[in-house]
């Protein structure tokens, strides 16, 4: 369609547009469609033929599917837009043609060339102008237009469709494109006997479904406790090595594991919880350890060289030190 718009915007509008599906023809049949053949050029030629290239001298010549073309051919190809002269086939002599090419693919050009599957000087031969024309479903205002157009070719009394029509259309992706949008409105047309278009007239793929559910909002709490859980199951339980992922203190990962607002939906991470022994880090502490080891054996020393004298009644001196509180 953008092929046969440059051509009716074009100067060569009152001359021939022709059209021509590279990857639709054998080779040896593309051959002789591109450059003719001579009568008796092989055996079955009973006469001359005039091909697509004198079909359309002083017009557009539009290859489609260009990527497909075998490379024999690309290189008769390559003289013909370098020299603009032709030769049929069983033929000695050339004669000239005034041709534009239009060229059109879906493959990336440069991919095949860098594959050499596609001659790198035909390419840049024919990247005189060019453009990429986006999928589409990525031009969802060209839908409609389109699906209008097709429908008026088809002759359709009506020419319009129905709203929920419409939002079919524009929901649906169209992964073939232009010529996919064209068999569904043909297949529109046919079902709808020349009234408006209706959803059930289009085919059943170009239906849009029901839009998902969307999915439920989460506090940030909910989220956050269902991250650390991840990572705790993903360190094996180890605490330490979590607190070090989550880039917080153990006391705090604790804090976050014991939290009564943990949601009961997040996934259950294997704690290893292992017993441990209290942690003074009270100086005083060590202090009056110290003194009391000192204390007893003072007293040992005493008795021991005091004997009896030492009075019954005077008892070794008993320090109680209570451990501070262990805050985790």
């Amino acid at each position: 369609m953008l092929a046969r718009a440059l051509h009716a915007n074009s100067p060569r509008r009152a001359r021939a547009f022709v059209p021509l599906n590279v990857a639709a023809l054998p080779g040896e049949l593309l051959e002789s469609e591109l450059f003719v053949h001579a009568r008796g050029a092989f055996t079955g030629a009973t006469c001359s033929t005039q091909g697509v290239f004198q079909a359309a001298d002083g017009g557009t010549l539009f290859l489609d599917e260009i990527a497909e073309m075998p490379l024999l051919l690309q290189a008769k190809l390559l003289r013909v837009l370098q020299d603009g002269e032709i030769r049929r086939v069983g033929e000695a002599r050339s004669f000239r043609v005034d041709v534009r090419v239009v060229s059109a693919t879906h493959e990336d050009l440069r991919q095949r060339v860098a594959d050499h599957r596609f001659r790198e000087d035909l390419y840049y031969r024919l990247k005189v102008f060019s453009f990429e024309l986006p999928p589409l479903r990525e031009r969802r205002l060209d839908v409609m237009p389109l699906a209008e157009m097709f429908l008026l070719q088809e002759g359709h009394r009506s020419g319009a469709f129905t709203a929920r029509a419409t939002l079919s259309l524009l929901a649906y992706r169209w992964p073939g494109n232009v010529r996919e949008l064209a068999n569904a409105v043909l297949h529109g047309a046919v079902l709808s006997g020349g009234r408006d278009v209706d959803v059930e007239h289009l085919p059943s793929e170009v239906i849009a479904p029901s839009p998902p559910c969307e999915p439920s909002l989460r506090s940030l709490s909910e989220v956050e406790n269902e991250h650390v859980l991840r990572v705790l199951e993903a360190c094996g339980g180890r605490q330490a090595d979590a607190a070090r992922v989550l880039g917080i203190g153990r006391t705090t990962l604790w804090r976050k594991l014991g939290a009564p607002r943990l949601s009961n939906d997040a996934p259950q991470a294997r704690v290893s919880v292992r017993p441990s022994i209290p942690r003074y880090r009270s100086n005083s502490f060590w202090i009056s350890c110290a003194l009391l080891v000192v204390c007893t054996a003072s007293m040992s020393r005493m008795r021991a060289f005091c004997g009896d004298r030492l009075s019954p009644k005077i008892a070794p001196a008993s320090c109680s030190v209570l451990p501070p509180p262990w805050n985790p």
